[in-house]
């Protein structure tokens, strides 16, 4: 799960990095290990994954090899976050897991810099190094770190855990969407074909609404959203929103709509949310949305190919230009109205 802030922020000391890790991950781990990418100094990407049983350590130094290559890192810190144990301070947690990555980490040329466990993120909890016995220090408070600042700057939010940030897309009551579910079908196999034009330009309409909405979205206003964006030309062109000021206005919604659509529809939303949360560099908001994608619709092709760019880390600017490249589709679709072939998307 890589995760980027969108400009270098200074921290005074090893501490206030300690301390920023729960903004640079959106949500405080718990039972994780942190990869802080360094780059000419600077942070500049943030990796989680949960702690492996020990016959899976030399499967996560793979797994995590192949994305930190691909971003073309060089030095790392490492964040072990867990409850102490009994044989501390003689023997930190997970030490084990922290050799075996500096050894398959440094025979491909990156440099585990230093490595850290800490039980929390929490104010006042401890941190002690794994390198250097006589290295440690305690935390101040995250919520008034620099970074926690930028990123409140940005819009975001920092949840108290993981399973926190995942309830952000909970489902609406199964009652609602099985109302809804049928009333896609009604509106289906009674309408004509969908223009893709005017089908984006409700999007966009939707989108320009949002900050101005009181409540939530209508049943007939989801169900038509969910069959626009299940024409995959109009899903594709909703991409390029991410390049504009309307931004995230249109995150909110697609939020909104991977909680209210049925499924497979919601698998749309949900991949639209995941785009655009990767591409300002929030890899747990984009990972939790690639869950309800996939649950909504297994197999989901472009669930599929947002989850490759996860897995290996694929830089969020290269993701930001992508949008840029749907802005030319976007303006023909709604510049045109051209006429397309629609249905129950799945690709």
């Amino acid at each position: 799960m890589p995760t980027t802030l969108p400009k270098p922020i200074r921290v005074r000391g090893a501490g206030d990095l300690y301390a920023a890790i729960p903004h640079l991950m959106g949500f405080h781990p718990a039972d994780s290990l942190i990869v802080l990418v360094l780059k000419d100094r600077v942070i500049s990407m943030t990796m989680r994954v949960d702690l492996p049983r020990p016959r899976h350590r030399g499967m996560l130094a793979a797994q995590l090899e192949a994305p930190l290559l691909e971003h073309q890192a060089t030095d790392v810190i490492l964040a072990v976050v867990c409850p102490p144990t009994e044989h501390m301070p003689e023997e930190l947690p997970h030490e084990p897991l922290v050799s075996m990555l500096r050894h398959k980490l440094g025979g491909v040329g990156i440099e585990v810099v230093e490595a850290v466990w800490l039980p929390s993120c929490q104010k006042d909890a401890p941190w002690l190094c794994y390198l250097d016995i006589d290295c440690h220090g305690t935390l101040p408070d995250p919520g008034l770190s620099a970074v926690a600042a930028a990123s409140a700057h940005q819009g975001n939010v920092t949840f108290e855990s993981r399973a926190a940030l995942a309830a952000i897309a909970a489902l609406d009551p199964v009652e609602a969407l099985e109302r809804r579910s049928a009333l896609l079908d009604d509106l289906m196999t009674s309408s004509g074909e969908p223009d893709p034009g005017v089908e984006l330009q409700r999007v966009r309409d939707a989108i320009d609404a949002v900050e101005e909405r009181k409540g939530p979205l209508p049943d007939a206003e989801i169900v038509a959203l969910a069959r626009a964006l299940a024409i995959p030309e109009v899903r594709d062109a909703s991409m390029a929103f991410a390049a504009q000021a309307r931004s995230r206005l249109a995150e909110r919604l697609w939020l909104e709509l991977t909680r209210s659509c049925p499924a497979p529809e919601r698998a749309e939303p949900a991949c639209l949310l995941a785009f655009y949360a990767y591409q300002r560099g929030d890899g747990g908001i984009a990972s939790i949305a690639l869950d309800a994608a996939e649950e909504a619709c297994p197999g989901h092709s472009l669930a599929k190919l947002l989850r490759a760019a996860l897995s290996t880390a694929l830089p969020p600017e290269e993701m930001r230009a992508l949008s840029t490249k749907y802005l030319d589709s976007a303006r023909r679709l709604l510049g045109t109205g051209a006429q397309s072939s629609s249905g129950r998307s799945q690709s």
